[in-house]
């Protein structure tokens, strides 16, 4: 096959060759292989093919028009849009978000959980101005999953007394709720104490500073909580030692205890059940944590899934980041 037609110059007009037509296809799809693909700019791939700004920009619409481009809207791959909708009614969640369980993946389980979450969070923070962060385990791991960001008028503020760190050189050396401020680009506010204390005297003391008093006033005001959740399994508080042994937490536990939240354990019905520690924490109270509009708990886990139904009945948790396993048995437990 020689030409499709032929130049007609005695009718005033030029029809383009097959092997012209040919030329101009293959640059179409070039030109948006560069820009949808490698993610070159129109000024560089002008640059590059010689060629104007305005005409890459005609190729590329052109290359829409024509379907070279297609595109493609649906969830997110790592998200299971229809289990969530089935646990915000089963559990009356404002919203949900559930990373889905694979047995290949680039991210460790946990990890997976930050990176979901933390997407989720930056996504979210439309008329957020105070976001109050309850360090823990799990929030680390959404602190390091989260995308250097600007938001000058957001404020993170501790929900738990964290002591202040001398070295910030790196992320390992600032505690989570500065690393989540860090991130996010706004100002931090600490709480700047032990979380725990062994002697009462001690946290008195703390109590009068000024700094410790204002941070912990502010805190109920925050607009959006950024929680993690424990189980009776362990409890680690955020300071050097462990302040519950295994056997106070084996009490706790036949005392009805079903999880902890913030250093306040409770049942299984969400009721605040007094510990060893109650007197001898700095920081956010249940009650105060109730004051706070959104709730975010960030948890998984086979251990977690009794703790998080004790928080949901509890009310302490209104918008819940959780992986498949932890939903479907969460589910489970509800039938």
């Amino acid at each position: 096959m020689g030409r499709l037609t032929i130049n007609n110059h005695r009718k005033g007009r030029t029809v383009l060759s097959t092997d012209h037509a040919m030329r101009h296809d293959h640059l179409v799809q070039k030109i948006a292989h560069l820009y949808h693909v490698s993610g070159a700019t129109q000024l560089e791939i002008a640059s590059s093919e010689n060629l104007s700004r305005a005409t890459v920009s005609r190729l590329l619409a052109e290359a829409k028009r024509r379907g070279v481009v297609q595109i493609r809207i649906g969830p997110p791959v790592d998200r299971m849009p229809e289990l969530e909708a089935t646990l915000r009614t089963a559990f009356n969640l404002d919203d949900c978000v559930i990373s889905m369980d694979r047995p290949r993946s680039l991210y460790e389980k946990n990890n997976r959980l930050g990176y979901v979450a933390a997407r989720y969070l930056q996504t979210h923070l439309d008329g957020v101005r105070q976001l109050g962060v309850a360090a823990s385990r799990t929030l680390s791991s959404v602190a390091k999953s989260l995308s250097p960001g600007v938001h000058a008028e957001l404020t993170v503020i501790d929900l738990l007394a964290c002591p202040s760190r001398l070295d910030r050189s790196g992320d390992e050396r600032i505690h989570v709720g500065e690393h989540i401020c860090q991130q996010l680009g706004g100002n931090f506010i600490p709480v700047p104490a032990n979380f725990l204390y062994r002697d009462p005297a001690a946290r008195f003391k703390a109590l009068e500073s000024p700094e410790v008093a204002y941070g912990l006033e502010l805190g109920p005001r925050s607009d959006l909580a950024l929680l993690g959740l424990g189980s009776m399994q362990r409890f680690d508080g955020t300071g050097t030692y462990s302040p519950v042994s295994p056997g106070a937490l084996a009490d706790l536990e036949a005392a009805g205890a079903a999880a902890h939240l913030c250093g306040h354990f409770f049942d299984h019905e969400g009721r605040e059940v007094k510990s060893e520690v109650t007197d001898r924490l700095i920081g956010i109270t249940l009650d105060d944590l109730l004051k706070i509009r959104r709730r975010m708990m960030v948890t998984a886990g086979p251990a977690k899934v009794v703790p998080l139904a004790a928080a949901i009945r509890g009310g302490f948790v209104n918008e819940l980041v959780t992986d498949e396993s932890t939903a479907r048995q969460l589910l489970a437990n509800l039938g």
